[in-house]
């Protein structure tokens, strides 16, 4: 596979930085890039081009790839299901049990998934296995990887090795994820995922496309939204208990779609409205990959300049979000502070 160059984020802007008394102690550097559907951009900070693997952000178009080979039909899929095929979930009991009852209506158990194991994300959900066994069921992937196994028997395509790099379903995710994201196939630079399977990287403006078309324009209007609509009736699925992406949509139910990414990565989904008639995406790349103070504050934050979140749900989620720094003995010694400006912001 041919190598491809990094791009120039030497200069990439600062988005937040971390005061500590009365000084700057630390900063994020990043991008951000708000699309609609048609590929018109309405803001940017940073680099739009900035080349990014979607991580976990892809699972919407995973989801979509599954969606394409009638695993829905055969398989009678519910919403639910759909929806923990598109998360990041936490491992708690809910998550597990739709794992479970998909895998049981294939055929299958959780042996067969290759996403590996690790504690549940959720610590009141790692406390309560405490000296129990850890399975593939709890791994935050799971639901994504079952989804996968549907696609592969309703395909007719081979199961046992279907998080492989040549195999036709992820070559199927491959295209799909190109299509919606409206970038060549052969542009995207190709890596291995947390949880076993391909990770593809695009250009950040084209990422915030893909996210639009999940709500207008996209070229499987049938599958982009099944899956938008099963993710908005079931935020609790998609992460879960004190997860960024749960308590933002439940925040503005039925505006926003939220799915985060390993490494920095965040991406936001917002339906077609007067102000955006074909819908918007929002995609952010943190550099140094933080995935928690500093995208989180950046994501509120260019919601909130967007108009897309208003001063109530803004203050509750950056208080759970993007809190104080603060000393051993829980005194506040600083802060995050969001230095960034869109242009666009709403009037």
């Amino acid at each position: 596979m041919p190598a491809h160059p990094s791009p120039p984020n030497q200069d990439a802007p600062v988005l937040v930085e971390v005061w500590r008394g009365s000084a700057v102690e630390s900063r994020h550097r990043g991008a951000i890039v708000a699309a609609t559907a048609t590929g018109q951009m309405v803001d940017a900070v940073g680099d739009p081009n900035w080349l990014c693997f979607l991580r976990s952000a892809a699972k919407p178009f995973q989801a979509m790839a599954v969606l394409r080979t009638g695993a829905a039909e055969r398989f009678a899929l519910t919403t639910r299901e759909l929806a923990i095929m598109a998360a990041s979930h936490n491992g708690e009991p809910e998550h597990t049990a739709v794992v479970a009852g998909l895998l049981s209506r294939l055929g299958l158990t959780a042996d067969v998934l290759r996403c590996g194991t690790h504690p549940p994300f959720n610590r009141a959900a790692a406390r309560r296995l405490a000296g129990a066994t850890i399975t593939a069921l709890h791994n935050n992937c799971s639901g994504k990887h079952a989804g996968m196994l549907a696609g592969c028997l309703a395909a007719g395509f081979a199961t046992a090795d279907y998080d492989a790099p040549t195999h036709p379903l992820q070559t199927e995710i491959a295209n799909t994820i190109a299509t919606m994201c409206n970038v060549a196939v052969e542009a995207m630079p190709r890596g291995l995922d947390g949880c076993t399977v391909p990770t593809w990287a695009v250009p950040l403006q084209n990422l915030a496309v893909g996210y639009a078309r999940l709500f207008a324009h996209s070229p499987y209007p049938e599958e982009s939204r099944r899956v938008a609509t099963a993710m908005l009736a079931h935020p609790e699925l998609i992460g879960g208990t004190e997860r960024i992406d749960t308590d933002l949509m439940r925040a503005v139910p039925g505006h926003l779609l939220s799915k985060v990414g390993a490494e920095g990565v965040h991406a936001v989904a917002v339906p077609a409205s007067n102000r955006f008639p074909d819908a918007l995406g929002l995609a952010v790349k943190i550099e140094d990959g933080d995935s928690f103070r500093a995208r989180n504050t950046v994501v509120l934050e260019a919601l909130r300049q967007l108009g897309l979140l208003g001063a109530e749900p803004y203050a509750a989620l950056m208080e759970k979000y993007s809190q104080p720094i603060l000393t051993h003995r829980q005194q506040p010694a600083g802060e995050l502070r969001a230095v960034f400006q869109l242009t666009q912001a709403a009037p």
